[in-house]
């Protein structure tokens, strides 16, 4: 027994060897001999070199194949080229299928299941990560297979809206690697950022610390302009804005759009990219800038046929839209959005209460206040079941109710705005560091204080508007007009 269990480690060393000096080698040569001399080229062209060549190579072991395909499938999911991705990765899991090795199956199996998920085909994502862990034997020297099948899983348990199922499998993963003799910086790496999870949950504190760490181990490992420095700095900055950090976040942003670019062009910049960094610019009051990238975002996207960010590019130049006045083509946005949500999502998800909460902006843009404050109700009621069922909108609900505030201000509920509000600031005072400044818990503390003084409370809403002032000087600025319409209320400073 112990001499089967010996040369049963020994073949599989000599198969990941393999495989390693496999995917190495095809790399030197994809990067020299295969590329012309000199001449420039792009990510993708490359990638598109890459498929050709394997294709080629008859000689090529199928084991080493499937890895290889798998390689190229994943690097076309960093480029955000999704269909290319499960393209290329249904063929590496088909001739997997007939291969004795089980670390090459179990690889190819997980691989393909986190495209699905990014596709929407949740069903099957799931089943084939079940698949793959189902090949893996619990011995020591598969657990970097079993690390990257648990990250596939976490991915596909966030699309499919299970915010914690994809916290308990990235922790599972990382109590594998801290448990294995395989450890290394980039192992490390690639779990702490796989720890965005935690931001997916609204863990978002928690989140800004593995990104920190992420940050120090990318430095030290020389990566600060690669592809792994964008998707970094991409899931940090999210994580910032969710916090109420946008300049924080900003700079991030952009940072990710200039280690992405070529020849000075947005090219190669991933359109959610570009869209988050739309959402960050709302944030600061950068209308116009956001408008443009969040277009730029869409038309990349429908070239690329990404839906996910399709429809989050449409939803945010809707909320752009709205902020300058224009409903007509905000209303047109949401238009589009609703049938795509409609297909590829389950009536549950978070994201049918904030498409309501956006109809409700619309709608008191002209001056409904009767449907605004029926589809403001509608964002909320469907926002809490979705986080009470166990999924997403934690972070999200506090946005909604400060909307709705908002419209029953407008529409004369001086106390269900007041009631909506003092919600809103409770609820993220309770999520976050109360020693870290939000821009939305100052949001929070101006509705509050515009409530209170529609009531006749003075003194309480000049308390309100001080705390206000607070925080939005500490994360938009001084300049921003959110702030210095709080401390205008606040009697620091004088109306102009």
């Amino acid at each position: 027994m112990q001499a089967r269990k010996a040369r049963a480690q020994r073949d599989l060393a000599l198969q990941q060897l393999r495989r390693s000096e496999a995917v190495s080698e095809f790399n030197n040569f994809l990067l020299s001999d295969a590329a012309p001399g000199g001449k420039p080229f792009t990510v993708n062209e490359l990638l598109g070199r890459a498929e050709k060549i394997v294709r080629r190579q008859r000689a090529t072991d199928d084991s080493n194949r499937a890895e290889l395909l798998v390689s190229i499938g994943d690097q076309y999911s960093t480029q955000d080229r999704d269909a290319d991705a499960q393209r290329i990765l249904e063929e590496a899991y088909n001739l997997s299928r007939s291969l004795p090795g089980r670390s090459t199956r179990a690889r190819a199996s997980c691989a393909l299941a986190g495209a699905l998920a990014r596709g929407g085909d949740l069903t099957r994502a799931e089943n084939l990560f079940q698949e793959g862990m189902s090949e893996l034997p619990a011995e020591s020297q598969y657990d970097l297979d079993r690390i990257m099948c648990l990250s596939r899983g976490s991915e596909v348990a966030q699309e499919r809206g299970d915010s914690q199922g994809g916290i308990t499998r990235i922790e599972a993963a990382e109590k594998v690697l801290r448990a294995s003799p395989l450890d290394s910086d980039l192992h490390e790496l690639t779990i702490s950022v796989d720890l965005a999870a935690y931001r997916m949950a609204g863990l978002n504190q928690k989140a800004t610390s593995m990104f920190e760490r992420a940050s120090g181990l990318l430095s030290s490992l020389g990566r600060d302009d690669t592809q792994e420095a964008v998707v970094l700095c991409n899931d940090w900055a999210l994580a910032l804005d969710r916090l109420g950090r946008p300049l924080e976040a900003e700079r991030l942003y952009r940072r990710a759009i200039e280690v992405s670019r070529v020849d000075k062009t947005e090219e190669t910049v991933s359109p959610m990219v570009l869209n988050n960094y739309a959402k960050t610019l709302r944030q600061l009051d950068r209308l116009n800038e956001a408008a443009a990238y969040a277009e730029r975002a869409y038309l990349k996207a429908k070239q690329l046929d990404d839906q996910l960010v399709i429809y989050q590019a449409l939803y945010m130049r809707a909320l752009v839209y709205v902020e300058q006045g224009n409903v007509t083509h905000a209303a047109a946005m949401l238009a589009d959005l609703e049938p795509m949500l409609r297909r590829s999502l389950p009536p549950s998800s978070y994201w049918f209460g904030a498409l309501a909460s956006a109809q409700a902006q619309v709608a008191a843009g002209r001056g409904d206040f009767q449907t605004a404050s029926r589809l403001a109700d509608q964002s909320i009621v469907i926002t809490e079941a979705a986080i009470q069922g166990g999924g997403q909108g934690a972070d999200l609900l506090p946005i909604l109710l400060l909307r709705r505030s908002a419209i029953r201000l407008e529409a004369g509920h001086n106390a269900a705005a007041g009631e909506d509000a003092a919600r809103a600031v409770n609820l993220l005072q309770n999520a976050l560091n109360t020693a870290t400044f939000s821009s939305h818990v100052g949001r929070a503390y101006y509705a509050l204080g515009r409530a209170l003084k529609s009531q006749g409370k003075r003194s309480e809403a000049q308390a309100a508007f001080r705390s206000a002032a607070e925080q939005l000087q500490n994360t938009l600025g001084p300049d921003h007009p959110d702030t210095r319409s709080a401390q205008v209320e606040a009697g620091m400073v004088f109306r102009p």
